[in-house]
């Protein structure tokens, strides 16, 4: 059994050749159940619950990392709404 939080990507079987870093959660439904295309070209993450898939990449690494930098949300600034 996975502990919570805890992505299959984290650990991609045996065969893979690479270390990948481990995968944030997707940044549209929060789920931590996240998948790589190690087989496919590109290479790309995909979440497995609402099958957001992330940006493209020629390799595993570079699609966690490109997944990695969209699952962080950037800062938003709230503007208070004024009337008149």
């Amino acid at each position: 059994m996975r502990k919570p939080g805890a992505s299959a990507a984290n650990n991609p079987g045996p065969g893979f050749p690479i270390s990948v870093e481990l995968l944030q959660p997707c940044p549209f439904c929060g789920s931590s159940e996240v998948w790589i295309s190690g087989n496919l070209e590109p290479k790309f993450v995909a979440c497995r619950t609402c099958w957001a898939f992330g940006p493209s990449a020629s390799t595993v690494t570079r699609a966690a990392e490109r997944w990695n930098d969209r699952a962080s949300p950037p800062e938003t600034k709230t503007v208070a709404a004024t009337s008149k």
